[in-house]
């Protein structure tokens, strides 16, 4: 009998002693409930005392029974991702179904290229995308098993009883948002009475928005008219048509604004907020408690393929001019304008979380305070950091 049953049948029987002592007995009817409850508590108990878990480490508190999984999935590894050697080249991977919620665009462009390069099936994945508005509802009525995006909308979600939990980090975490404004806009004075366009009349854009206005002297709620105008092209448009005097937008279209004479460049978010969490990948529950594994493979080829496109550019440029439709010099700056926060670091840094939740509560976006505690599961992030040499992990 190994030492792990062992410690699973003391448990149940200090667990049994201690209902008895609370006068729980058969009579009352509880007795089957209460051993079948009483031996899932303790393996439970004996799977949590047996874990050393990665987000302690990083200051979560949340464990799951992946680390077997990812342990298993690590120990042979030769990935070398300058020679291109992915972690899944010849392991036996067997084939798992999901539904992912993955952003596009510039958001989610190294991880569209590695469903380009077909890594995705190589790693035994076979992914069902899904474009959802509402992310939460869909884990919620469990129509999606994984996801990235916005802490701001996962974390309350988690808090409130959806059975999600962040597993990592984006490839970049901190806001890769962008002010623009029309040409002859030259600096935030000059917004006072305008419209400016927010994306969306709440979350982490409109709310970056409103704190980079406070910032540069503005009251966002008195001196400024904000539009929810949409993000990507849609929100270009806005600009382009005068419907806004300016606007948060993603890249390539700060890059396109200046090359095209349409608008200037008021300011890069993210040096004005830098300890702000915008990217995480989200996991069920269910697929973190029945498919450890799975979590695994997705964020191993997920971290993989943003290290790799970063890393041979050559390669991958030409690739993402195409993908979003620009000559490859325009592709390249836009990209190379972000470089910086270009970290891949999969490791979650819960006190980041914690100032995104408290900037929504400050600005009104949130209407209660809310803890991040038991909302990060770092156990697969340490894994696939460790094994790719990403973030702490990351040779000098």
């Amino acid at each position: 009998m190994n030492a792990r049953r062992i410690l699973i049948i003391a448990m149940g029987l200090v667990l049994v002693m201690a209902l008895a002592a609370c006068g729980k007995s058969a009579d009352n009817g509880g007795s089957a409930a209460e051993g079948a409850a009483v031996q899932a508590d303790a393996e439970k108990s004996a799977d949590a005392s047996g874990a050393q878990s990665g987000s302690e480490e990083a200051g979560a508190d949340d464990t799951t029974g992946g680390e077997e999984a990812a342990a298993a999935q690590t120990s042979d590894s030769k990935t070398d991702i300058a020679a291109g050697i992915p972690p899944w080249e010849g392991r036996d991977n067997e084939e798992i179904s999901l539904t992912a919620g993955f952003a596009k665009g510039m958001t989610g462009i190294a991880n569209q290229f590695a469903v380009s390069k077909g890594w995705y099936e190589d790693a035994g994945i076979k992914l069902d995308f899904v474009d959802t508005i509402n992310p939460v509802a869909a884990f919620g009525a469990g129509e999606v098993d994984i996801a990235d995006g916005d802490p701001g909308t996962y974390i309350p979600a988690i808090v409130n009883g959806v059975k999600i939990k962040v597993v990592s980090n984006m490839w970049r975490s901190r806001g890769a948002y962008w002010i623009i404004a029309k040409p002859e806009i030259k600096s935030f004075a000059d917004l006072k009475g305008k419209s400016v366009g927010s994306a969306m009349p709440v979350g982490g854009m409109p709310l970056t928005l409103m704190k980079v206005l406070s910032e540069n002297g503005l009251d966002p709620k008195k001196d400024v008219t904000l539009v929810p105008n949409g993000v990507y092209q849609a929100a270009y448009a806005t600009l382009e048509s005068g419907e806004v005097d300016a606007t948060i937008i993603h890249q390539p279209f700060a890059t396109l604004a200046e090359k095209e004479g349409k608008g200037t460049v008021l300011a890069k978010t993210w040096e004005f907020m830098p300890d702000y969490q915008t990217g995480v990948l989200v996991a069920s529950e269910k697929l973190i408690d029945e498919q450890p594994e799975a979590v695994q493979r997705v964020l191993e080829v997920y971290f993989y393929a943003n290290e790799y496109a970063k890393t041979h550019m050559d390669e991958f440029i030409p690739w993402a001019a195409e993908y979003l439709g620009l000559d490859e010099a325009t592709a390249r700056e836009a990209i190379e304008s972000e470089i910086v926060l270009w970290e891949n670091d999969p490791i979650v840094d819960p006190s980041r979380l914690q100032v995104t939740e408290d900037l929504l509560h400050e600005y009104g976006m949130q209407r209660d305070e809310i803890s991040v505690d038991g909302t990060v599961d770092n156990t697969f992030a340490e894994a696939v950091a460790k094994e790719l040499k990403l973030g702490k992990y990351k040779a000098e």
